[in-house]
């Protein structure tokens, strides 16, 4: 059997994305910054994978190399059916494709005597997922290696109104808190669960959420098979995100979630409601600061770091109680918050420093996660329970 591959396109967090990637598919190749490949993926399930996957929001299956864009040799690559062909093209790796070679993959199709229509990106030199699922479109991708050009066809595309009906459609969502998006929840418990793909529906563990919020990594882990537990400190926020995940539930009645368990617990005081050694992962975006002073344009250098020095007595704190609750190697992913205020910045570097006395190895970290402009950055770690 003739070995297949494919492409994985990276949303607008590649980094975390493809840390996803590499816990899903151990082997796989970064070839460009938004854009990775994957070898021998004959037995694939791109549905599956597709769904599962929070921050690719492409699969490409490879057609072939070629050693040039021409359409001589892109043209052949193209041509398995007799049809009318609606395509764009997608270039990743460099500055972009001519309009010429649109036009003249055009023209030889039809010498070929297949009518086709050139769909054009809006911006840049990609097409977007909504494009190509809305046009209905053949998506040509190219890569631009250090010797050749990988050539795809698209296979598959994110699920953006199911994602957007999650972040959205929910009974209660406030964009303005700053909360984590649900496509970076979903890259968290993937990388909290450490299972390749292939094993994936075989494994049955346990995810707490110890500052849930309105509950958005609890939603994406339940939807990927997780017994979640959750809590937070405010009865508000518990009683939003238990309606939000039964909501979730509702809407999704093959989710193979279990538990969905919530309550009002302080995050430092948890082994008070958990039994030792039950949880196999951690995932949370904990308590950020008093942000409101940060962003405010007479904040003072003192009042920031008598924050930090809060948030840093506050996570120590946290991880030393969870980690009566973690089996042994169990998982920690939080997001620790950086501010860029008055031209420094401003970090928790004491809970990274203390991480070892406290029992954990620092295993990956930092991914920042933010807005190019954000006040308060977020810095993903993931810790391992010794």
């Amino acid at each position: 059997m003739h070995s297949s591959s494919h492409l994985f396109v990276l949303g607008r967090t590649p980094k975390l994305a493809f840390l996803e990637l590499q816990t899903l598919f151990p082997g796989i190749e970064l070839l460009a910054d938004d854009i990775a490949m994957l070898t021998d993926t004959n037995n694939l399930n791109v549905s599956e994978a597709m769904n599962l996957l929070g921050g690719t929001t492409k699969i490409v299956q490879v057609v072939g190399r070629v050693p040039t864009l021409t359409p001589e040799t892109i043209v052949p690559l193209l041509t398995s059916t007799s049809k009318r062909l609606d395509f764009g093209l997608s270039f990743y790796g460099a500055s972009g494709v001519p309009n010429s070679l649109a036009v003249a993959i055009k023209r030889a199709l039809e010498q070929k005597g297949i009518p086709s229509r050139y769909v054009t990106p809006k911006h840049g030199t990609t097409l977007s997922t909504v494009s190509v699922d809305k046009s209905g479109i053949t998506e040509i991708v190219m890569v631009q290696t250090n010797s050749d050009y990988i050539i795809g066809k698209t296979v598959a595309v994110q699920a953006y109104e199911a994602w957007n009906e999650r972040d959205y459609g929910r009974p209660f969502s406030d964009p303005k808190s700053g909360m984590l998006p649900p496509k970076v929840a979903r890259m968290i418990v993937n990388i909290a669960r450490s299972v390749p793909f292939t094993d994936w529906k075989s494994n049955e563990r346990t995810l707490l959420d110890p500052f849930c919020g309105m509950g958005t990594i609890l939603a994406e882990a339940y939807m990927t098979g997780w017994r979640v537990m959750g809590s937070d400190s405010s009865t508000d926020a518990v009683v939003k995100a238990q309606k939000n995940l039964a909501w979730l539930i509702s809407k999704n009645p093959d989710a193979k979630g279990g538990g969905g368990i919530i309550s009002v617990t302080d995050a430092a005081h948890v082994s008070e409601r958990v039994l030792p050694q039950l949880v196999d992962a951690i995932a949370t975006e904990p308590y950020m600061g008093a942000t409101n002073i940060v962003n405010r344009p007479d904040v003072k250098p003192e009042s920031v770091k008598n924050i930090i020095k809060g948030l840093e007595k506050l996570y120590i704190g946290c991880l030393r109680e969870w980690s009566k609750i973690l089996v042994p190697k169990g998982k920690v992913i939080l997001a620790l918050p950086s501010y860029s205020v008055l031209g420094r910045t401003y970090f928790v570097k004491k809970v990274v420093d203390m991480c070892e006395n406290l029992g954990y190895t620092i295993v990956v970290g930092p991914i920042e996660y933010s807005r190019p402009q954000a006040v308060v950055k977020r810095e993903f770690y993931i810790l391992e329970k010794k």
